[in-house]
């Protein structure tokens, strides 16, 4: 049994080259598809029934995308979809109801039709990257 070591440094270098590649297609795809379950969100936010709503405090307007961010127990890059701090307090109602409203499960919804159209954001922003 024998090995050969020849150019086993620039090998390694390629690896370490191909890890950081990869590791910004992790994070252009966790963009992407943050931007696509954002969009849908915001068309599927309930708007009030008031006329005199302040449109500054619509729900629709507080919607945000964290960066890329990172699991500390499983190490995997995530990216956030929700509400800003003035409103997350308020967000929760319309989803899961109250006392005199019943649930409107907006944002089970987005999650559950954005599904196949995030994984191919995701795949293109990958391929992307990675060509």
């Amino acid at each position: 049994m024998s090995y050969q070591f020849e150019g086993m440094r620039e090998l390694i270098s390629n690896l370490s080259k191909k890890e950081d590649d990869i590791k910004q297609a992790a994070k252009a795809g966790n963009l992407a598809g943050g931007k696509v379950v954002m969009e849908a969100l915001q068309g599927n936010v309930p708007k009030s029934g008031y006329s005199g709503a302040n449109p500054q405090t619509r729900l629709s307007d507080a919607v945000t995308m964290s960066g890329n961010r990172t699991d500390s127990g499983t190490g995997e890059s995530f990216v956030a979809v929700g509400f800003n701090k003035s409103a997350n307090f308020r967000s929760h109602i319309p989803e899961f109801g109250s006392i005199s409203q019943s649930p409107q499960g907006y944002m089970t919804k987005t999650a559950q039709e954005t599904e196949k159209e995030v994984a191919k954001a995701m795949e293109d922003a990958i391929k992307k990257v990675l060509r």
